[in-house]
């Protein structure tokens, strides 16, 4: 009896590691059937990516909150349960060091695998697409100093006018006080009326419980394999709107941070609401005046001054949230979700988010 349960238990430790192989496997050979055999990404995307928006996303919108969150936390306390498990059986004898060290590296090659899988089958196809730039047909131009300071000066413009139509709180900072998950929607499923490839469904976008986790990560939001957008709910306002319609175009099926920014502004900026506009003005604005420091501080410097004082304000606060999350924590994910990025074919990696500059400067005058 005893050598039966334990080549039961045998087989199961074995069994998981080809549960791993084949989930690990099959992953690859989805990358890289997306990534080298031409059409096979939007092949995926009509047929299998967006049957799974319909569906699972259509489902998991109508829970109240991010079903990512309870799975993720869920995740770790379990996690927690084993270690303290294995921790029991080790001092108590009952299992050696090297059966514990054979089972949680069953254990942790399954849970990786099963990440790493479902996140191919849902996101991970689509970052070898056809891209927004390609299916709206803008040209893309390089950056120059005299189109950046134009840019910036128009943004600052936009800003300005703003400043008198948007709701403020005690503080004088932006207020919400609004169903602003709504209004993304619906900014969203506007935009999709200029552009075909916005078209289609739309969750629900829910603020994480424990957002101050996600600002150790310097995260506005995310988008996994549950197909939700999630965002954080405990940074300056301001943000909110913004990333609200960042998350939904990577629901959408547009990977890269850059045109999810893109899009971000135009619907934003397109819609009715103020508070809409103001936030999608501000990102273009931080990006781009970011950029014009390097191209030209006396312009950057000018620029700044003719700001008004509340989004002045407004920026000088965003700056001094996110300071104080800003340490080892948040630079070990930076590094880590850069090798990511560039490994889903980002090749500029966390720097892909400053790159919608660019596409700002080249939608300038013709797309918005």
């Amino acid at each position: 009896m005893g050598n039966l349960l334990k080549r039961k238990k045998n087989i199961s430790i074995k069994t998981k590691f080809i549960i791993s192989g084949l989930l690990l496997g099959f992953s690859i050979l989805l990358f890289a059937m997306a990534r080298y055999i031409y059409g096979f990404s939007n092949f995926y995307y009509k047929y299998i990516y967006l049957t799974l928006v319909n569906t699972l996303s259509r489902c998991l919108s109508l829970i109240p909150f991010s079903v990512y969150e309870i799975i993720l936390y869920a995740f770790l306390i379990y996690i927690l349960v084993r270690i303290l498990n294995y921790t029991y059986l080790l001092f108590s004898k009952q299992l050696s060091l090297k059966k514990i060290m054979i089972r949680a590296t069953s254990n942790v090659l399954i849970y990786i695998s099963a990440f790493v899988f479902l996140n191919i089958m849902t996101l991970g196809i689509n970052s070898f697409r056809l891209n927004f730039v390609e299916l709206t047909g803008l040209k893309v131009q390089d950056n120059s100093e005299e189109k950046l300071i134009e840019l910036c000066d128009y943004l600052k413009v936009r800003l300005n006018e703003l400043d008198g139509k948007i709701k403020r709180d005690e503080d004088g900072l932006l207020k919400l006080d609004y169903d602003a998950r709504k209004e993304g929607i619906i900014s969203m499923e506007h935009i999709g009326e200029i552009y075909p490839s916005l078209q289609g469904f739309y969750p629900n976008p829910k603020p994480v419980v424990f957002s101050k986790l996600m600002s150790y990560q310097l995260l506005e939001g995310e988008t996994t394999f549950t197909l939700e957008a999630n965002y954080n709910n405990d940074m300056p306002k301001w943000n909110v709107p913004s990333t609200i319609c960042h998350e939904l175009s990577h629901v959408r099926g547009f990977n890269s941070e850059d045109e999810a920014n893109y899009i971000s502004f135009l619907a934003c900026t397109n819609s009715k609401n103020y508070e809409y506009q103001y936030s999608g003005y501000l990102m273009a604005y931080s990006y781009c005046m970011n950029d014009l420091y390097y191209f030209n501080q006396e312009a950057f410097k000018r620029i700044n001054n003719e700001l008004s004082d509340n989004v002045k304000l407004e920026l000088k606060n965003d700056s001094l949230y996110w300071s104080n999350y800003r340490g080892k924590i948040s630079k070990l994910y930076d590094n880590v979700y850069d090798k990511i990025l560039k490994a889903g074919g980002q090749t500029e990696g966390i720097k892909s988010y400053n790159a919608v500059v660019k596409l700002l400067i080249s939608g300038y005058k013709v797309q918005f």
